[in-house]
């Protein structure tokens, strides 16, 4: 009886044993399946780059919510800038008063031009990491040029609008910077000669632009011309001109009758916009390989919202400077929605990309993860073989040493 070969599959399926229950034990330490290459080596290569999407999105949630919160601070900073133009418009309505006196009027003044000096300073100063969030340079808007409003243009007895749209339009042809408002007064009708009575009023409280233009036309009825009493009919569309003789302002009216006296029309334009190099941010998801999401802050300045330039004194200028802080209102509440849209957009997309992380990362779990109750089982399994293959061992030992003294004494009789 071969004893000893027996002791030697003993021995070999305990070395094989003693392997497997190192292994457990190196799992159970770790908490997982996957240890090294040779533990599954496909299965650490999908599991590394499941690992690899996880990481890159929740670095992603990190960046979508760093730009949640520059965003934020853009949003609190226009909603002081909103305060403050609700607080020029207040201003504005009180100055255009008869009741206020000239030193009233001086302090409005005084309190409307260190309000813009606010609004630019906020822009200026709104940071986030360093980064300029309100100086255009946040954007990939082109500046508008100049635009002319019509903050009136009533209706005509003939159906048509008083200004005629299509041929008003700001020139500037050398200087671009200049504000101007345009009042177009249809005073009084003379039966007898057929003619109407208008005064044209152009003011800016620009540099440069000089002292207002009142200028008194009358206007054959049924007609669209300017009749200067001195020089006789002036042909349209007419040209106005600040004190250096630059072009500012071309306009033209439509047909006008009888029916028409008491119409008044005002047109302001603003000046061109200006934003700092710059374009669009980018912050990366995480989702995919350049994978990224836009954010845009158009430029917020005075000069942007149209009020860069806001000064009380005259029927006309009130007017105008009225509407341009209703302008400015309205156009920085567009920028605030774009803002909070932009807002909800990366919410959105934090809450997808926390998703996905969570998702990827419970597959890599399925992958590398250990299954404790069964490596557990394994473990006492093995532990138990081990404990009867030394017995085993021990057994066969004490019977090859039985044997061998059986053969000894029989061969010494």
């Amino acid at each position: 009886m071969d004893v000893l070969g027996f002791a030697n599959y003993a021995l070999n399926a305990n070395a094989q044993t003693q392997s497997d229950l190192s292994t457990q034990v190196q799992r159970l330490s770790s908490g997982l399946r996957i240890n090294t290459a040779a533990d599954d080596p496909s299965g650490l290569a999908i599991a590394t780059s499941l690992a690899t999407k996880v990481m890159g999105l929740d670095q992603g949630v990190q960046e979508v919510q760093d730009a949640n919160n520059a965003l934020t601070i853009a949003d609190g900073a226009m909603a002081t800038i909103s305060d403050i133009l609700q607080r020029m418009r207040s201003l504005v309505v009180q100055a255009n008063s008869d009741l206020e006196s000239t030193q009233d009027q001086a302090d409005i003044q005084v309190e409307l031009t260190q309000l813009t000096l606010e609004i630019n300073k906020i822009s200026e100063n709104t940071t986030y990491n360093g980064r300029n969030l309100l100086d255009g340079s946040a954007s990939s808007d082109f500046p508008l040029p100049n635009q002319l409003l019509f903050s009136s243009n009533p209706t005509l007895a003939s159906g048509q609008t008083l200004y005629d749209p299509t041929q008003t339009n700001v020139t500037n042809s050398t200087d671009t910077s200049e504000e101007i408002e345009q009042t177009f007064t249809v005073n009084s009708y003379d039966p007898t000669t057929d003619m109407l009575s208008v005064t044209v009023d152009l003011e800016s409280a620009s540099p440069g632009f000089g002292p207002a233009q009142v200028t008194n036309f009358l206007v054959q009825a049924g007609t669209n011309v300017l009749i200067d009493p001195a020089f006789g009919p002036i042909p349209g569309p007419y040209t106005q001109t600040d004190e250096n003789g630059q072009e500012v302002l071309q306009f033209a009216f439509n047909n006008l009758s009888a029916a028409d006296v008491g119409q008044s029309a005002t047109v302001v334009s603003l000046a061109p916009q200006t934003k700092a190099p710059g374009s669009n941010l980018y912050v990366n998801d995480g989702s995919a390989e350049g994978s990224t999401i836009a954010v845009d802050i158009p430029a917020v300045t005075a000069n942007n919202l149209g009020v860069g330039n806001i000064v009380v004194g005259s029927d006309t200028m009130n007017t105008a400077a009225e509407y341009r802080i209703d302008y400015g209102i309205q156009y920085l509440g567009n920028i605030r929605a774009r803002v909070g849209a932009q807002n909800v957009s990366l919410q959105e997309a934090a809450v997808n990309a926390n998703t996905a992380s969570v998702n990827y990362q419970a597959s890599e779990s399925a992958i590398r993860d250990l299954n404790v109750a069964q490596a557990t089982t394994a473990f006492t399994k093995d532990q138990i073989q081990v404990q009867i293959q030394q017995r085993i061992i021990a057994g066969v030992e004490t019977m090859a040493q039985s044997f061998a003294t059986l053969v000894s004494d029989a061969i010494v009789v």
